[in-house]
């Protein structure tokens, strides 16, 4: 090898032997490299202990709730992701490095079941979620109520994990004011979209919601967010302390239909268009185009219709075949329509040759 061609080949290792010697690779252990700033936490924390412990009984009325994390924490998120049902008035938060407390000024309730609840949307410091939400029920009196409320939440378009899950007396009704009405319960759904609300009072009635803030401010707001109920009250007795299975299914109001179908025609060459348009503002028109018959896809907010299919003119002075649905169309949010077909008969005339 010659002298040019060495100090060639050692040129192309240099680079490499350097990036060794600063991985360690050289006579020391391997360390990874990590982008500056240090590694990328993606570990979410975790709640190492709570006081008092869940199941607790006979805790005193003017308890102190305290949450031990495994790291440092997004304090706001904490403080928002807390809740104590039933509430007891307004909190009073305090922070000793990794440990988080609440306190009450009025105090808690004697003889009362109450279920301390954090969110699993809350952060660590490195905004990495908590992901499994934190209840600890407890009771002032000496034993927690055993009443109990689980189900599964269903949707197609919406969320169903960690998706809030509002419960409330009967006597606000079987929808209650959202937006000006808190719940007397409450719990997220966890990664199968199973919820469970626990450590319920007996010889009530409730009614359970699933509530999505849609626009995210932290309100409901009734023109954006969606509340999807379970049909009928929940009553919890002594003989029938828990309900299973109130499942509840969210449909979103705003989603669009699916209109699917065939146009058929024996022509083959031509355009068609397959149109619907608003019965309430018949300037709105959603339509599909294609070249030749067969399938077609259209997606309409939900609404009334009038359906129909053309063939499109190819010169000018034609006059479009059109073939039009009877009646009125109605569009439901979510749903999916199948087999809403169209046949043209005509066969566009010839193209005048030039």
């Amino acid at each position: 090898m010659t002298r040019h061609a060495l100090r060639r080949s050692l040129q192309g290792l240099l680079p490499l032997g350097a990036a060794l010697a600063a991985g360690g690779f050289l006579g020391g252990c391997a360390k990874p490299d990590f982008p500056p700033g240090g590694p990328v936490d993606t570990t979410p924390p975790r709640v190492l202990a709570t006081a008092p412990a869940d199941s607790t009984t006979r805790v005193p009325a003017d308890l102190e709730i305290m949450f031990l994390f495994s790291e440092p924490m997004d304090r706001v998120s904490v403080r928002d992701g807390f809740r104590l049902y039933p509430n007891p008035g307004v909190p009073s938060y305090h922070w000793s490095g990794r440990r988080f407390r609440v306190s009450w000024e009025g105090g808690l309730r004697p003889n009362t079941t109450y279920q301390a609840f954090l969110s699993a949307g809350v952060r660590d410091a490195h905004r990495v979620t908590l992901r499994t939400p934190v209840t600890i029920r407890f009771s002032t009196g000496d034993s927690l109520d055993p009443g109990r409320i689980t189900g599964i939440l269903r949707a197609k378009t919406l969320p169903t994990r960690g998706a809030p899950i509002w419960a409330y007396p009967e006597s606000l009704g079987l929808v209650p004011d959202f937006a000006n009405a808190l719940p007397s319960y409450a719990t997220e759904t966890d990664t199968g979209a199973v919820y469970a609300l626990t450590g319920l009072p007996l010889r009530q009635g409730f009614t359970v919601h699933a509530v999505y803030d849609i626009n995210g401010n932290g309100a409901f707001d009734s023109l954006t967010d969606v509340a999807a109920s379970y049909p009928s009250v929940i009553r919890l007795t002594p003989e029938r302390p828990v309900a299973d299975s109130i499942n509840i299914l969210a449909i979103d109001p705003h989603a669009p239909a699916v209109i699917r179908g065939t146009v058929t025609s024996p022509d083959s060459t031509a355009r068609f268009r397959v149109e619907a348009r608003s019965d309430s503002d018949t300037t709105f028109v959603r339509f599909a185009e294609r070249k030749g018959p067969g399938d077609y896809v259209l997606r309409v907010p939900p609404g009334k219709y009038r359906l129909s299919a053309r063939r499109l003119p190819r010169a000018v002075g034609e006059v479009p075949e059109e073939v039009r649905r009877e009646g009125l169309f109605e569009a439901r949010p979510e749903e999916e329509y199948e087999n809403i077909d169209f046949r043209l008969e005509r066969t566009a005339p010839p193209s005048p040759s030039r």
